[in-house]
């Protein structure tokens, strides 16, 4: 076999053993799949105060649950520094649709974003970024921020993060890097991507609940954050950096500060 082949092989066998010993998280991915497909439903079939629809919604919300799947399955193979860089799209979509909730004007900046980048970047860029009709849109912009960073660069902490340095008997040095992540960063990236998914999830179930002026639907949030805050504490505990990851990647609440009243 190749080397590409050998890839492939490796990514299948990851898949597989991923699959076997994490049941409870393929079984939180599907119910993230299927809260996209209950909120694609919603948004469809809406109607504002005014009567009029916003399927033009569609298009970066669809963007959104594609980078979440993608990024799931980036995960199941033990790669979540490629999860953390698909799902930034996903999230920064939903930041956009927030945008354009706000004022309708928006998206006409936003088409307009070859011939007017001044303008377009006054409104899309950075914490212009946040919005008021999406809940939380501080911290998701924040948190896309933070990936950006860590995830989009090849800055100090990405050329470091796989490297391996090895010394050999005849005195030369072997480089490595790995194309796997080590289970630290996977549980990293599982708690974080996934946590970060529903709460945008959940963020615009509550604004689509106030435009179309129909129920809330419950995506899961608290229920993710009950049977997975465990695994997510004792995560925490491994390292201050892993703490910040979660909390501010994540947008876990600090558990660890919680336990310690």
């Amino acid at each position: 076999m190749g080397t590409f082949a050998d890839y492939l092989e490796a990514l299948h066998r990851n898949r597989a053993l991923f699959r076997e010993a994490n049941p409870s998280v393929y079984a939180a991915f599907e119910v993230s799949v299927q809260a996209f497909d209950r909120l694609a439903r919603q948004l469809r079939d809406g109607r504002d105060a005014n009567g009029k629809t916003h399927v033009s919604l569609g298009p970066l919300f669809f963007i959104f649950q594609r980078q979440a799947m993608a990024a799931y399955v980036a995960l199941a193979s033990n790669q979540a520094f490629i999860a953390w860089g698909l799902i930034r799209t996903g999230i920064g979509a939903a930041l956009v649709i927030g945008k354009w909730v706000d004022d309708k004007a928006n998206a006409d900046v936003w088409s307009d974003r070859d011939s007017n980048r001044k303008a377009y970047a006054a409104l899309y860029q950075g914490k212009a970024l946040q919005s008021t009709g999406l809940a939380g849109s501080d911290r998701i912009q924040a948190a896309l921020a933070r990936i950006n960073d860590l995830f989009l660069h090849p800055n100090p902490s990405y050329y470091y993060r796989h490297l391996e340095l090895n010394e050999l008997a005849d005195g030369a040095t072997e480089m490595k890097l790995n194309f796997f992540d080590e289970p630290v960063d996977t549980d990293v990236g599982v708690l974080g991507v996934l946590h970060l998914v529903v709460f945008v999830q959940d963020a615009l179930a509550q604004m689509f609940a106030s435009l179309f002026r129909c129920q809330r639907l419950e995506v899961g949030l608290r229920s993710l954050e009950a049977m997975a805050g465990g695994w997510a504490q004792s995560t925490m505990l491994k390292g201050p950096g892993i703490k910040t990851a979660l909390i501010e990647l994540g947008i876990w609440p600090d558990l660890t500060a919680r336990s310690s009243t």
